[in-house]
């Protein structure tokens, strides 16, 4: 039962209660006014000398006592009914007592839910905020010297600072160690220098841009920039996109971008890093 169903019925328990113990102080005093009708019955009879009299006073004594008798069973009655509506009363009082406290409970657990909901908000803005602080430390402002401006690569290397520990680093020293020339923002970018025009030299001065594509990828406003520009020299007529699929399957790169999901890709899940690397310098430098 709901509390306001034990409510309304402890409020009709209520006045039935308050209807019988009405009832019975209505037969308490019809009781004591017969009592006393049938004491002054037995004291006319003491002092009838008349027998005809003294018999008919009898009679109006025992009709009073019959009386009596009926009133005090039907107050019986009613006592044994008021016990019962008082015993029911209890009972609902503690079905509301118990229905009270599984509400208490229930919205004490929506409150910690809803504390839960907003402290894994909070965390999520934090854990954001330290992405996009750990984003903005990895593309300060630069400024370019004459000799990083003329300087070339074999490979400019875009990515989302996400998959940065996991696969690019680990991935690019690979790609160092079989003599690829890398442009790569942890290598070539310098405190001071600035970004856009250091990206874009980058990008001009590589002969092919690996693109290492992931949903963090496809989710940053600066890896697109610098597809943008592959897919500008693209359009030119020079082929220079190489794609890596890193954790992401090519339905998911098709809803992304159609364009680069027709071109050829190594996916990462089926070669470890260093493989992924060499077949990446075998392109490069062949």
């Amino acid at each position: 039962m709901s509390i306001q169903s034990i409510t309304s019925s402890i409020s009709s328990v209520d006045r039935e209660i308050s209807s019988i113990e009405s009832q019975i102080q209505s037969i308490a005093n019809n009781i004591t006014r017969k009592e006393k009708e049938a004491h002054s019955y037995m004291e006319k009879i003491q002092r009838e000398k008349d027998l005809k009299r003294m018999i008919s006073y009898q009679k109006d004594l025992t009709r009073k006592n019959e009386e009596i008798n009926k009133l005090q069973k039907d107050k019986s009655a009613k006592t044994k009914s008021l016990n019962d509506k008082q015993t029911k009363r209890l009972v609902l009082l503690q079905s509301l007592s118990k229905e009270e406290q599984r509400e208490r409970d229930k919205v004490k657990k929506e409150q910690k839910e809803i504390l839960s909901v907003q402290q894994d908000i909070t965390r999520e803005m934090e854990r954001q905020k330290r992405l996009q602080i750990a984003e903005l430390n990895d593309r300060l402002i630069f400024k370019h010297s004459p000799e990083i401006e003329n300087k070339t690569y074999d490979v400019f290397v875009s990515h989302a600072s996400e998959d940065k520990v996991e696969f690019v680093r680990p991935f690019v020293n690979f790609l160092n160690e079989k003599g690829v020339q890398v442009w790569y923002d942890e290598f070539e970018l310098k405190v001071g220098d600035r970004l856009r025009r250091s990206i874009d030299n980058g990008l001009k001065n590589s002969r092919f841009g690996i693109v290492v594509l992931s949903e963090s990828f496809f989710n940053k406003e600066w890896p697109q920039v610098e597809l943008d520009g592959l897919f500008a020299r693209e359009i030119e007529g020079e082929k220079v996109i190489l794609p890596i699929w890193h954790n992401i399957s090519k339905d998911k790169v098709r809803s992304y971008s159609p364009t680069i999901s027709d071109i050829l890709a190594i996916n990462t899940a089926s070669f470890t890093i260093e493989e992924v690397a060499e077949q990446m310098a075998k392109r490069i430098l062949e």
